[in-house]
């Protein structure tokens, strides 16, 4: 008795005759009847064709399901769509079509079983749980999408949900995340994809409509190699040439700095951020930026007298840590050699000349090396993101792996790129390490300082320009064991004739990863080379970027910066309390080169205010 109500259909009860009878809750959610060609159509023992006639199964384990569809009793009242249900087809919602036998909205009333999806009347697209891809765990809909994401109820392409393998090149982009009235990678993706006809006309009003998500945000002017979007598209547009590959197609309506490389059928559960297990960046600046600040300069004044205070203590004490904080490293030797090269007199536009035929030396890159490798592990890393607290946990990030390039030559100034591997990153986080690099180092701060900034004591850090940040890619390890595993049982039940090998295809998903695309990490490099580095240092050049921020911080006077000494620790007077805006203050002070600080602002807003994503949303 009790798996009798347990399979009853929920939108139609029967009469003492037999006769099915609107349910009460078919009229709370739609107000419609279903009509008696309906409830017959749902009551008919073949209304679910057998597995063994190839029909796709809603589950990844089909055989269970087609087995207890086949001990159905023709007599039953219970509901074909009964081997669509979650407990069979382990899915978010089973699978999409459904008995149809509440008419048009029949599947949005049935949320415990065959998903929103519903037939149109009769037995519907999808009925006789044949709902397709449900149980690979697909929320796709076909013609009878009864208005669940939006749509009117004229019928629909179907929509597959996917994930969408892109790069793009930031710069002159409010960042990535979709924002309307801003131009942004996701708002300009949305409106091509719109336009080529893989979202409708009735879902290109909202993104929310087709379900889109990212597996990492960027800041603006921020680019990547290779990011993740998932939503639900048409893959077969009326505008697409058969013969024309789907990515193909939509690049043409997309401008040469934004590229799609790969659209991927994804299981229906995928999320791109929360499944990704690690993301891989990199940051690329030139050498010359760590040379040390010119002597004339407050940040110079101020480092002048940092050693002179470390000089003092170490020929006063005999410990051998006191001794070598007074010792200058191969970055500072370089530096005084620098500028006591460089005429006196010389400018802004001369000094940076002048710099752009430095060289670092292999000592200065073992310089380097060291400090990178403070930051990784697992830390604290509150200062170097805004608006958090010592306290947050969410502040805690595992760095997997910090590799610093060998140095190499692009127009006559040399360059090194940082690699970046970790399970995920804050806002600014990135742009916020690779500025505390180059401040110690052009300072000749030892790498003790990293681990200092884990601590309570909260100091400025400021952000390094985000023309140099790159997101390379997003990984899913995990994701796509699982996905290997799903499709190794997919194949087993062809071999055993449990399953066509058609309806098996049908459900196969795709691992997200480069490597297992023909041509896929050809095209990226092509695409690194051409539209990010090669336009990176083209904006260089031209607009002096770095050189620019770094002339900012060395016309500030103030505290700030104190934690820059030969000794590696943070004095109070660094530290600032919680609500505190030391860029504000900063900002405030009295610059002896106003040129530079109107240059600053002139950048992208070096503010820790800024309202504007980061790297990713973590």
């Amino acid at each position: 008795m009790s798996s009798t109500k347990r399979e009853a259909s929920p939108l139609a009860a029967t009469d003492s005759a037999g006769h099915e009878t609107p349910s009460k809750r078919a009229r709370l959610d739609d107000h419609s009847t279903p009509t008696a060609a309906s409830s017959a159509a749902a009551r008919a023992p073949g209304s679910a064709p057998p597995a063994a006639q190839g029909a796709a199964p809603s589950t990844p384990g089909p055989a269970a399901a087609a087995d207890k569809e086949l001990k159905l009793d023709a007599g039953s009242t219970a509901d074909a769509r009964a081997t669509d249900s979650p407990s069979a087809g382990k899915g978010k919602r089973g699978g999409r079509g459904g008995g149809g036998s509440g008419g048009r909205g029949g599947g949005k009333q049935d949320r415990r079983g065959s998903g929103r999806g519903g037939g149109r009347g009769g037995a519907g697209r999808g009925g006789g749980g044949r709902g397709r891809d449900g149980g690979a765990g697909d929320e796709d809909k076909g013609n009878g999408e009864g208005g669940a994401d939006g749509d009117d109820k004229k019928d629909k392409l179907p929509k597959r949900k996917v994930a969408v393998l892109l790069g793009y090149n930031g710069i002159g982009y409010k960042g990535s995340q979709v924002n309307p009235g801003t131009e942004t990678i996701e708002g300009e993706v949305f409106k091509a994809f719109a336009k080529a006809g893989a979202i409708s006309e009735d879902n290109s009003t909202n993104p929310q409509k087709v379900s889109l998500a990212r597996a990492a945000r960027t800041d603006a002017g921020v680019h990547a190699a290779l990011n993740v979007l998932a939503l639900k598209l048409i893959l077969s547009p009326p505008s697409k040439s058969p013969d024309t590959p789907l990515e193909a197609h939509l690049n043409a309506f997309l401008p040469p700095a934004i590229r799609v490389w790969s659209v991927l059928r994804v299981q229906g559960s995928f999320d791109p951020r929360r499944l990704c297990d690690q993301r891989q960046y990199e940051y690329t600046l030139p050498t010359h930026v760590l040379l040390g600040p010119k002597p004339s300069s407050p940040m110079g004044q101020m480092l002048a007298r940092s050693r002179a205070e470390a000089s003092a203590t170490s020929s006063s004490s005999t410990s051998s840590a006191a001794a070598a904080a007074g010792e200058p490293g191969a970055i500072e030797k370089a530096t005084s050699e620098f500028w006591a090269a460089q005429p006196a007199e010389s400018g802004f536009a001369d000094d940076v000349q002048a710099k752009k035929a430095w060289r670092i030396s292999p000592e200065g890159m073992a310089q380097a090396r060291e400090l990178l490798n403070a930051y990784e592990g697992s830390h604290n890393f509150y200062n170097f993101t805004v608006g958090k607290d010592f306290r947050d946990r969410s502040c805690q990030r595992v760095m997997r792996k910090l590799e610093l390039s060998e140095p190499f030559v692009v127009a006559d100034t040399e360059y090194v790129s940082v690699t970046f591997i970790g399970q995920s990153f804050m806002l600014h986080q990135i742009r916020k390490m690779i500025g505390l690099f180059i401040l110690a180092l052009r300072s000749s701060t030892p790498a003790s300082l990293v681990p200092e900034t884990f601590g309570p004591s909260r100091i400025h850090i400021p952000k390094a320009p985000s023309l140099g940040l790159l997101l390379v890619a997003p990984h899913y390890i995990e994701y796509n064991r699982r996905v290997v595993e799903a499709n190794d049982k997919l194949d087993s039940l062809v071999r055993a004739g449990r399953l066509t090998p058609d309806a098996a295809e049908e459900q196969r998903r795709a691992e997200i990863d480069p490597l297992k695309v023909d041509g896929m990490v050809q095209l990226v490099d092509e695409f690194k080379r051409d539209q990010v580095y090669k336009r990176m240092w083209e904006v260089e050049e031209r607009d002096l970027t770095f050189s620019k921020w770094l002339n900012y911080l060395d016309q500030f006077v103030g505290a700030d910066f104190e934690y820059l000494n030969p000794k590696g620790v943070i004095p109070p007077a660094a530290t600032f309390t919680k609500g505190e805006n030391p860029e504000r203050t900063r900002r405030a002070a009295a610059a002896a080169d106003a040129a530079a600080a109107a240059a600053e602002g002139a950048l992208e807003g070096e503010s820790d205010d800024e309202g504007v994503v980061g790297e990713d949303d973590g």
